[in-house]
């Protein structure tokens, strides 16, 4: 009777369930990540590419696969012909380049795909670290998304996003995981060679260090010293310690910081500078509505030293889009254990993301797949790139000639022509503050425009209704330039006629550019 009764005991209840397929594994919490990812990067899938960054990088990584060499000097205007150039962003340019050569333009809008979802899925993951639930960590992550959806464009910035976002992310796990900090070490070697913001890795360990000495009374003596080994390792690059002078040099350069919009502090007349602004309210909110337990304001110095960096410029706007949600992960929100085991699975789940995956992937299919190779995309895909212009340029323009150019389209010029210098391109920190001056006052048709474009032995005029408005009428009515097309966008002007001798110098001007690439 024992025995019966011990059998019956440890007899199965209930047959046993079968095993779920891996689709019916998918959680809620898969889709809540899912989604923080997934929506930004749907968004932007089928956005335009920007050439007036872009452009001018994939023609630096040309001449570098050609070369076999880092470009360390201007070969692309005028202006600035031969000068010295501290191109601290070779790599990215590479790898640009690289993505470029092997899917044309949809090989450069599928990285600008991966590069967006790395930023989202690191500060979501940065979000948890901190302490946050799924859910709130994704809600954090997509406000997030939301103010940093005009840094979406693929340029050297966009990796050193990539770079931020892993670096937060060690960083907030460093009381589970403290040996992970030193991997910031590696990131910051390559930070320091694709984006001038690699500044910001050591000062991330920093402000964690202020941050636990001041909420715990004591600080892991590792984050000082992978801090300083961040220190020593933004100086492994071709350029060593002169990378700082760089950032420093374009962070006060009066040129950029008066006509670059970026650089400018930010306002509520662009989108950036309003969901900027509307963030800073709602995080104070959300800040005051922890008034019972107040946060320890060693939490809360990231968040003023990035407000102050975003108030510093509308470019610094994106950083604080990142490490605000991070910090609000932090301290507005415990680990409820109840809400992580509600958490359901099912096929439901899967088909949700499904969705989002074959959403994202066919409208870059649609929009992108055509343009596999190095023909200039149509349909106002490509951005700052002038369609009709480049068309009519293909037509009249001789090589050798020099163009006297709207800024904004300087980067794509010297791409799509490559053996005709251009005037300024969006190297504005190599070209002299001289010929920036006398470049703008005879954009603005100032008197003595024709003199300047006499003196720097202009050939073709390519001018911007919306940059250079004032010197259209003037270049109308003066018997020295020829119109030779017009659009929307801009005009295409021809110098009627050159003496001979000035046609030596011109032709003999070309062939020394043409030679020296």
């Amino acid at each position: 009777m024992a025995g019966t009764r011990s059998a019956i005991a440890h007899a199965p209840t209930s047959a046993p369930r079968p095993r779920a397929s891996g689709l019916a594994r998918i959680r809620l919490s898969h889709v809540w990540a899912a989604t923080a990812v997934l929506i930004p990067v749907l968004v932007i899938a089928g956005w335009p590419l920007a050439a007036i960054d872009l452009a001018y990088h994939l023609r630096a990584g040309d001449i570098m696969f050609d070369t076999h060499a880092i470009l360390r000097t201007d070969v692309f205007t005028a202006a600035a012909f031969g000068r010295p150039w501290l191109n601290q962003q070779w790599l990215a340019q590479i790898v640009l380049t690289t993505a470029f050569r092997l899917g044309g333009w949809f090989g450069l809008v599928a990285l600008r795909a991966f590069l967006v979802a790395l930023v989202l899925t690191f500060v979501f993951l940065a979000c948890r670290a901190a302490g946050a639930a799924t859910k709130r960590a994704a809600l954090l992550t997509l406000a997030g998304g939301v103010v940093l959806t005009a840094s979406f464009k693929l340029r050297p910035q966009l990796f050193g996003m990539v770079c931020f976002a892993v670096t937060a992310w060690l960083v907030a796990r460093r009381r589970t995981h403290p040996e992970g900090v030193w991997l910031v070490i590696p990131i910051t070697v390559l930070w320091a060679n694709l984006h001038g913001s690699f500044f910001l890795a050591p000062l991330l360990l920093g402000l964690a260090w202020v941050e636990d000495r001041w909420t715990r009374g004591r600080a892991s003596p590792t984050l000082l010293l992978a801090g300083l080994g961040g220190l020593l390792a933004t100086m492994v690059n071709p350029y060593g310690y002169r990378v700082w002078s760089y950032v420093v040099g374009l962070a006060t350069n009066p040129v950029i910081r008066t006509s670059i919009a970026e650089w400018r502090p930010p306002t509520i007349e662009t989108f950036t500078g309003i969901v900027f602004f509307l963030s800073i309210v709602v995080v104070a909110a959300l800040l005051i509505a922890r008034v019972r337990r107040p946060v320890p304001w060693g939490s809360l110095l990231p968040l003023v030293v990035f407000l102050a960096i975003a108030l510093a410029a509308l470019r610094g706007v994106w950083w604080w889009a990142m490490i605000a949600p991070i910090v609000l992960a932090g301290v507005l929100f415990d680990r409820p254990a109840a809400i992580e085991r509600r958490d359901p699975a099912g096929p439901l789940n899967a088909a949700i993301v499904g969705v989002l995956v074959s959403a994202t992937i066919g409208i870059m299919m649609i929009q992108w797949v055509p343009y596999t190779g190095p023909a200039m995309p149509d349909g106002g895909r490509l951005s700052f790139a002038p369609a009709g212009i480049t068309r009519e340029l293909h037509r009249v323009l001789r090589p050798g000639e020099l163009v006297f150019n709207a800024q904004k389209w300087g980067s794509w010029l010297e791409f799509e022509f490559p053996r005709n210098p251009v005037m300024v391109d969006s190297l504005i920190e190599v070209i002299p503050s001289s010929v920036w001056r006398n470049y703008y006052a005879a954009s603005n048709g100032v008197e003595g425009w024709q003199a300047t474009l006499d003196a720097w032995d202009v050939d073709v005029a390519v001018l911007a209704r919306d940059q250079q408005g004032p010197l259209i009428p003037k270049m109308r009515a003066d018997p020295g330039w020829r119109l030779v097309y017009e659009d929307a966008e801009g005009l295409i002007f021809r110098r009627v006629s050159t003496s001979a001798g000035a046609e030596a110098v011109e032709l003999a001007g070309g062939a020394l550019f043409r030679s020296s690439r």
